[in-house]
């Protein structure tokens, strides 16, 4: 790499408060010779409000053009010049445009960093309440019903922290189909608007998003990983019976030992029927 090269900088932009925008993104964007924006307006609209003024060029990056436009980006950049690349709305390359220019800036030997900010993502994630020292990010949620169950299929035994994106029309459903692929016993959590006025941070079960009725905005879902297990759903028959002959409501029993014991809720349940039956 020449030292007097050009640079990339990757630029995280907010995601609903304009007062995220660190310092040092506001010089970024101003000391840049190119803006490389996922959609002009809404990077133009931001500098309107921020006062924030631009003395390179500003061109439009966005899915359907990455691969027409990188390898120019990546020139100028091995020309010296310092280009900036940004996303409407939180870190470019995450669900955003911004992977192949990274990647063919990198083969070529130009200089790549990062402006770090906000990330509905992480965001989510901390806000949570569940563990973040190993979580995986696994994007939107797919559309056809197959493709999702498979998904939700895998997540049963995932012990990381998983986090998606669903849009508010569709997140009814996807919760509906978690449910019966996870059980209702799992924890959730809904972000929903993020850093926005409107910002709402529900923790509850997939059981209980159920009844989640008429949400809207932006969302991000955080799913809580398998918990570590002490025993299998059946190894608990025995104490669920014996605490219902004691005068216990037998599903109030099953539910508090499933949870204590991180044991599927209806399993258990299933289980103390079937030997009722015998």
């Amino acid at each position: 790499m020449q030292e007097n090269a050009g640079v990339l900088t990757i630029l995280s932009s907010p995601i609903g408060n304009d007062l995220d925008l660190s310092p040092r993104a506001r010089k970024e964007i101003e000391e840049a010779d190119l803006v490389a924006a996922e959609d002009t307006r809404r990077f133009w609209d931001l500098c309107r409000r921020e006062k924030i003024k631009p003395r390179g060029r500003v061109v439009s990056y966005y899915d359907q053009v990455e691969k027409e436009k990188a390898g120019k980006i990546v020139e100028a950049v091995l020309r010296g010049e310092k280009a900036v690349l940004i996303s409407d709305a939180g870190t470019p390359v995450i669900n955003d445009p911004g992977y192949v220019v990274v990647n063919e800036a990198l083969e070529k030997g130009a200089r790549v960093t990062s402006c770090p900010g906000p990330c509905a993502a992480v965001c989510a994630l901390v806000l949570s309440g569940f563990r973040a020292d190993r979580f995986c990010y696994e994007g939107f949620i797919a559309r056809k019903e197959g493709e999702r169950r498979k998904e939700f299929k895998r997540l049963k035994d995932e012990e990381r922290t998983s986090i998606f994106y669903e849009s508010a029309k569709r997140l009814e459903e996807s919760l509906k189909e978690m449910e019966e692929e996870l059980g209702p016993d799992r924890r959730i959590c809904i972000a929903r608007e993020l850093t926005k006025e409107h910002e709402q941070i529900l923790r509850t079960t997939l059981g209980e998003a159920k009844n989640l009725k008429g949400m809207i905005g932006e969302i991000a879902l955080v799913v809580e990983g398998r918990p570590e297990r002490n025993g299998e759903a059946g190894d608990f028959v025995q104490e669920a019976e014996q605490r219902a002959l004691k005068g216990e409501r037998l599903k109030d029993a099953v539910k508090e030992i499933a949870r204590r014991e991180s044991v599927s809720t209806h399993e258990l349940y299933r289980l103390v029927l079937e030997k009722r039956e015998k």
